[in-house]
């Protein structure tokens, strides 16, 4: 087992394309069916990686539905204005993936958080704050033993902002333990991030963005002679990419982008043991998108990406030799998606296209849903 996914929604942000001035109600469903967009545009999901954008946010609910019928893959948030000049944010049951080594604890994860925001309007920046938790424990009787397991995650943020300029960044402190008979197996470590992009010219905008996360954990496994054996883990992820961004008119918006370079970087090493490294690189990615005000309550959206990765993996057993290996894969898709405007309500829906290829289910008789994904958000 490990630690190679952590934070796994940040890097995958890193490889989106761009658009220029995106309404501030945006969502993850509105940039994820324009071809994976996120970081290159003013978009309130970024919060999360940009602290300090949540004041342009301000008086929003939000709802993130991504897949259907499965209430523990739902977020609920709400900006909520305080005085004049700052917001509170809270959002609940967001999905982070922080793998805990199946072997250390098997009854606890560290998959969600409840967050909680503070942003505030400067003089010159938007100043934002952000803490995270997750929490997650069990406990069982087995004969006259008592299985003690428990795990926790807690994240700092910090963003400054403005117009043209975004900067973020996060640490991180995960950790979990479990207590059995004899056995005292630890898990902990440190994560550090830092992202930011630029926002350079009017009507036609380049946007430079940049993502570093770096992250080293330790799993210690014990008994009651002392430390039987210890694994570390250490995660890099990088990310540099460049949209251009071009506003055709009032109500339609044209996008292109370059990912020019990602990599996500996994290495295991035991201790007296084997290493192993995993290594994913981007280069180069593509995206393109459109949104289009089709009538006042209706937009359409509809974008593409075609990404070319490679994947090495190293194995260094103990005394060598080392043993390599190298794929490489080019994964292409196409989204598309719908706006609903009523009253103060926004619905954006990632659409499902064989819809339109099969008819509804009294046509066809097709089973699948008319979108996979939702979000709504209501502006007070």
């Amino acid at each position: 087992m490990s630690f190679k996914k952590t934070l796994l929604f940040i890097f995958a942000l890193s490889i989106g394309a761009a658009i220029l001035s995106a309404p501030v109600n945006a969502t993850e469903t509105r940039v994820g069916s324009m071809g994976g967009i996120g970081l290159y545009t003013h978009d309130n999901s970024n919060i999360f990686i940009f602290p300090g954008s949540i004041y342009t946010y301000a008086g929003q609910v939000i709802g993130e539905f991504r897949v259907k019928n499965n209430d523990n893959s739902y977020t609920i948030g709400v900006n909520y204005p305080y005085g004049d000049y700052s917001v509170i944010g809270a959002y609940l049951n967001r999905p982070i993936n922080i793998p805990i080594p199946f072997a250390l604890a098997d009854s606890v994860a560290l998959n969600h958080t409840t967050d909680f925001f503070f942003g505030t309007q400067m003089s010159k920046f938007d100043l934002g704050l952000h803490l995270s938790l997750g929490l997650d424990s069990y406990s069982q009787d087995v004969g006259t033993e008592e299985d003690k397991q428990s795990a926790r995650y807690i994240g700092l943020g910090a963003g400054l902002s403005h117009e043209a300029m975004d900067l973020g960044l996060l640490v991180e402190l995960p950790s979990a333990k479990r207590d059995f008979v004899d056995t005292s197996n630890s898990f902990s470590g440190f994560g550090f991030g830092l992202s930011g992009r630029l926002f350079m010219g009017q009507t036609t905008r380049f946007v430079p963005v940049g993502l570093l996360y770096m992250a080293s954990t330790k799993a210690e496994f014990s008994n009651a002679t002392g430390t039987v054996s210890e694994t570390d883990y250490k995660t890099t992820n990088i990310g540099l990419g460049i949209g251009l961004n071009h506003e055709l008119n009032d109500k339609n918006m044209i996008v292109a982008g370059v990912e020019i370079f990602g990599m996500n970087s996994n290495k295991t090493e035991v201790q007296n043991g084997p290493e192993n490294t995993i290594a994913v690189t981007t280069f180069p990615g593509f995206y393109m998108g459109v949104e289009s005000e089709i009538t006042r309550w209706l937009i359409g959206r509809l974008g593409a990406a075609q990404v070319y990765q490679s994947t090495k993996v190293k194995f260094t057993p103990p005394g060598g030799p080392d043993v390599e290996s190298t794929s490489r894969a080019s994964n292409y898709r196409i989204a598309f998606g719908l706006g609903f405007k009523f009253a103060d309500f926004l619905l954006d829906a990632a659409m499902n296209e064989g819809l339109f290829f099969d008819g509804p289910n009294f046509i066809s008789g097709g089973i699948n849903p008319m979108a996979t994904k939702l979000s709504l958000t209501y502006e007070f």
